[in-house]
């Protein structure tokens, strides 16, 4: 696998000139991908970046051209508070289960007292001890990223460490402490997983179909407004999305913060650079 890691101190790729910084990367799982790099897209975010004051430290993101098998990244593999988007993995493997054969979307699960967390479709639809279908479960989790409804699926698979286990099905990139109890990740972990979704997505129309219902024209397409299918999170400075554009030449994408609400400005002003790229 040949990977290019553009950087300031380079001179040249693709006979091109590259003035990125040093934590913005290109990489290309295959040398004769080589000829669609364009580093125009990296040196674009960089400079939006350094004009508007953003700090590094503050953003994590990982866009991958799907066409081209091609990705940009900066702080790709640092961890971040994942927030809800780890909703997305787990709804993910709940659909395999369904496509299998293991449950199905009448199948009920039990709302138990130790999987209330806050007040939300689940608690206000449901009484502790119901039955509930999954079919709520899952639009519940994803609609309205109903936190109960993320603790009853999780639950089910083992708790929080089986989970984890589980949705490396869809990555191979784990972080340090993606183990722990803390609710972490990285932006290759999530782009990982947007780019399998975006692979499958006839395996996922249910799921792809709330994405898209769930925040319209906000986080990621906020300045689009592509109806694009993702995922947000937030808690406390954190806001993050995952998510994918089917465009002329399709990508996901993934931008992690901790700028508070700036931080979907930021996530929104650099899809709208990826997307004027890639359309």
């Amino acid at each position: 696998m040949l990977v290019l890691e553009v950087k300031s101190k380079q001179n040249n790729l693709i006979n091109r000139a590259s003035e990125i910084e040093e934590d913005q990367n290109t990489k290309v799982k295959e040398s004769n991908n080589s000829k669609y790099i364009d580093t125009a897209l990296a040196k674009e975010i960089e400079a939006y970046l350094r004009d508007n004051d953003i700090d590094h430290e503050d953003i994590s993101y990982c866009i991958k051209d799907l066409k081209h098998n091609i990705t940009y990244s900066m702080n790709e593999n640092e961890e971040f508070v994942a927030a809800s988007t780890y909703k997305l993995p787990l709804t993910m493997l709940y659909y395999d289960m369904v496509n299998e054969g293991e449950y199905d979307l009448e199948t009920t699960f039990t709302y138990s007292v130790y999987m209330h967390e806050d007040v939300g479709v689940i608690s206000s639809s449901y009484g502790i001890g119901s039955q509930i279908p999954l079919k709520d479960i899952l639009d519940f989790m994803i609609l309205y990223s109903d936190n109960d409804a993320a603790h009853i699926l999780y639950e089910n698979l083992g708790g929080w460490k089986a989970y984890k286990q589980a949705m490396q099905k869809y990555t191979g990139a784990i972080s340090e402490n993606y183990y722990s109890i803390d609710n972490v990740t990285t932006a290759k972990t999530m782009n990982d997983v947007s780019s399998y979704l975006y692979k499958h997505k006839k395996d996922y129309k249910d799921l792809i179909k709330n994405m898209e219902k769930a925040e319209p024209g906000e986080y990621l397409d906020k300045v689009i407004q592509q109806k694009m299918p993702q995922k947000y999170g937030m808690c406390n400075y954190t806001y993050n999305s995952v998510g994918f554009v089917d465009c002329e030449t399709p990508y996901s994408i993934v931008v992690l913060t901790n700028l508070g609400e700036k931080g979907v400005d930021v996530m929104a002003e650099i899809n709208n650079i990826v997307y004027s790229h890639f359309k």
